[in-house]
């Protein structure tokens, strides 16, 4: 059975729809690189391939001594959860950044937003990570991740 383009195009274009309404809150993420060096964005796990595949822009490869770089991540998992997997690395240091939401049920319906980021370092490095702000009514919210 051949279909025609059209219908193709529909079925195409609710399927990014009901794509649109799985996605979880969107993070908005700034990395700072504090350091006197070049931090490099790597990819080595899982999760840090479906970050990159979920952010706009894309990370950028390399992000200048004392530079940043900001783009957005938004997970199709699910409506009440998304998260945020990255990793940097400046010579022999690395830090592994995590930003996670999830709405918890919560009682009458109601969603419990639970925010958590966390930064794990190597090599020396210094890593921080820290909401600066979230939206109580989407539960977008935006995260400031630091590599020294």
């Amino acid at each position: 059975m051949k279909m025609s383009k059209s219908v193709l195009s529909v079925l195409a274009i609710g399927m990014l729809a009901a794509g649109s309404a799985l996605a979880g809150p969107p993070v908005a993420v700034t990395f700072k690189n504090l350091g006197t060096a070049d931090a490099t964005y790597k990819i080595i796990t899982s999760n840090e391939a479906t970050t990159n595949v979920n952010s706009v822009p894309k990370p950028m490869t390399t992000v200048l001594a004392g530079g940043s770089n900001t783009y957005t991540i938004q997970s199709n998992l699910s409506p009440i959860a998304n998260y945020a997997n990255l990793r940097y690395t400046i010579g022999g240091k690395t830090c592994t950044f995590l930003a996670t939401y999830v709405g918890m049920p919560g009682q009458l319906g109601s969603t419990i937003p639970k925010w958590n980021n966390t930064a794990t370092p190597s090599g020396g490095a210094v890593c921080t990570a820290k909401v600066t702000s979230t939206n109580i009514s989407t539960y977008a919210w935006a995260v400031e991740f630091t590599m020294k």
